[in-house]
């Protein structure tokens, strides 16, 4: 019996490797050369078109990269690589363990890398893992070590649109490989299993996590001696062009399929791969238009962030990350709600058992828990009820039921919904809430596209979703490679879900649309002077979440001279893709009943 359990696998390996022929390096360069097309949410019309950039792919030759460039991607991926037959079973082993514990890491040599974009599989499966390893041992035996290394240093994907170690080093730091210094080929080496995320300019917390970890590796193998003397690169700008709506929608789309679907842009291009995306081609549209109209004349400080979504699936319906020239994407950028917040500071409450009748002291200004609290202009609220200071945005109401259910309380609830904990690695709502978080302000930040979910949970019924941005990759000949599923979770109950929609819900008078509507601001100073502005609002079909603001805390004033509010600017845009998607149909004009909705499908 021990005798089967080891030759049949031994037999297995045999046949396999007399029967399947390796892959040639050419037909890995050959093959990236394809457009990826992203197409609406129709299937049908064409969004964007991501080409590969040619100038950006240039193959060196072994003599040209140096030893340090060498160690530092071998420390990263592979540290036994001159010395394994393609495949190394201790690390195997390590990445089943891995799997079974629910850490992260894998067991793929360089080798095994490269067969995995020259078969183009990167399928999750026994079957796909046992020809990788066949293969990779097959192509160890047929080609120079020297050359494979070679080989997978001009094809492998950085990031930036860059293939290959040449190209990387002239997009992060405008110089050939040759003149990479040691923290700056640790850096390339340690962006390359997460290219898309790992780049400083994305996420410098982790980027600088996976440098530390190439040259602790590489102190470990002797190749490096002056570790402690290192500091981490300055790069380039990400993207030095102007950025547009549909730039950030693919840089999303992107990211999404390299995090959930486990497809790099190298094997995208590899393949020529269809991805059907969740936008709205009316939406998405409007929000494009209305925002170069809204902004246009606007003052050079001024940023415009828009997020909507389908409440049902989560799907990504429009989006726009507003701009500054470098690639920034307000979209993804943490702000100060201001008085949305104080939505989740209701939610709380009614899970505490309070009613929207409840009585609040809305009286302005005020000292509440030793913090000055100050009504928005104009507001009045004094008598006051949870009702009236959803519907006034009364900060000092709000403020006070924070102090009343709890600071905790309310963090949790707008964790609940859709507020992620963390940002960037730090806590989304400070490392110590206070009473402020009622009205958005001090430590409490998030993004356009985290309100915009948080509040399509409430839509929902109370059923939280994954956002999403891709609803299906296919291959040119039409077979689904990858199928968005949709997470689903009752986060809080539909009953409270309605009452707080109800108490949002009115006419708007602009457009007749009825929704739930939550105009907010960040105050700045105490004339009614405004530093940020948002607009969020939802039907049960779709929710849409506005911001308007800048890079630094100052009075944002509009092309006249006036101050802007929630219910100028911000109200323009959200009306305008309110409108759009809502097109015809009569059943967005009705407020959105929990109750009254059909279970949502599981997957789309």
């Amino acid at each position: 019996m021990v005798f089967l359990s080891i030759a049949a696998p031994l037999v297995a390996f045999r046949y396999s490797y007399g029967l399947w022929q390796v892959p040639d390096p050419a037909q890995i360069a050959a093959g990236q050369n394809q457009t990826i097309t992203l197409y609406y949410s129709d299937g049908r019309t064409e969004l964007a078109r991501i080409s590969p950039k040619s100038g950006n792919r240039s193959s060196i030759r072994f003599q040209d990269i140096p030893g340090h460039v060498q160690h530092a991607v071998l420390a990263a991926e592979d540290n036994t690589f001159w010395e394994n037959s393609g495949f190394d079973l201790t690390g195997i082993a390590r990445a089943a363990w891995n799997n079974l514990t629910g850490d992260s890491g894998g067991g793929s040599t360089i080798t095994q890398q490269y067969v995995k974009k020259a078969t183009g599989n990167e399928e999750l499966s026994f079957g796909r893992k046992w020809r990788e390893l066949v293969l990779a041992k097959k192509m160890a035996d047929t080609y120079d070590k020297k050359d494979l290394l070679t080989a997978y240093l001009n094809t492998v994907y950085f990031g930036r649109g860059a293939n290959g170690i040449q190209a990387a080093a002239q997009a992060y730091f405008g110089k050939d490989v040759q003149r990479l210094d040691v923290s700056e080929a640790a850096l390339l080496a340690g962006v390359i299993q997460r290219p898309t995320y790992w780049d400083p300019d994305v996420d410098r917390e982790n980027a600088e996590r996976r440098w530390n970890f190439v040259l602790d590796q590489m102190a470990g193998q002797g190749w490096l001696s002056d570790r402690a003397s290192l500091k981490f690169p300055a790069t380039l700008p990400r993207d030095a062009s102007p950025s547009t709506a549909r730039l950030q929608i693919e840089n999303q789309v992107l990211a999404e399929l390299e995090d959930l679907a486990h497809l790099h842009r190298d094997e995208l291009h590899q393949r020529g791969y269809r991805v059907i995306t969740t936008i709205d081609r009316d939406a998405q549209t409007s929000v494009e238009q209305t925002v170069s109209t809204v902004m246009a004349g606007q003052p050079d400080y001024l940023r415009a962030a828009v997020v909507s979504l389908d409440p049902d699936s989560g799907g990504v319906l429009a989006y726009h990350g507003g701009g500054n020239g470098v690639g920034l994407d307000y979209a993804q950028s943490p702000q100060e709600a201001g008085t949305t917040f104080g939505t989740f500071v209701a939610v709380a409450a009614l899970r505490q058992g309070y009613r929207l009748d409840h009585p609040l002291n809305g009286s302005s200004p005020r000292m509440i828990d030793g913090i000055p609290f100050q009504n928005p202009a104009d507001v009045r609220c004094s008598p006051c009820t949870l009702r009236t200071s959803l519907q006034l945005q009364a900060s000092t109401a709000s403020a006070a039921l924070a102090s009343q259910v709890g600071v905790g309380a309310v963090a949790d609830a707008a964790y609940q919904l859709g507020i992620p904990r963390e940002l960037r690695g730090k806590p989304s709502l400070g490392k110590d809430p206070d009473t402020r978080i009622a009205v958005g302000s001090g430590s409490t930040t998030v993004r356009t596209f985290d309100m915009a979910s948080a509040y399509a949970t409430l839509a929902a019924g109370g059923v939280r979703t994954s956002p999403h941005f891709v609803s299906r990759v296919e291959d040119i000949a039409g077979n689904v490679r990858y199928n968005a599923t949709v997470s689903l979770s009752q986060v809080i109950s539909p009953k409270i879900a309605y009452s707080v929609t109800t108490a949002l819900t009115s006419v708007d008078l602009a457009s007749g649309l009825t929704a739930a509507i939550r105009p907010g601001t960040r105050p700045y100073g105490d004339d009614g002077g405004t530093a940020k502005a948002w607009m969020v609002g939802y039907t049960k079909d779709i929710v849409t979440a506005v911001w308007l603001g800048a890079d630094k805390i100052l009075r944002i004033k509009n092309k006249e001279g006036k101050d802007i509010t929630a219910l100028g600017e911000p109200a323009t845009i959200w009306r305008a893709v309110m409108d759009a998607y809502r097109g015809d149909q009569t059943t967005a004009s009705q407020p959105p009943n929990p109750a009254a909705r059909p279970s949502p499908p599981t997957t789309r």
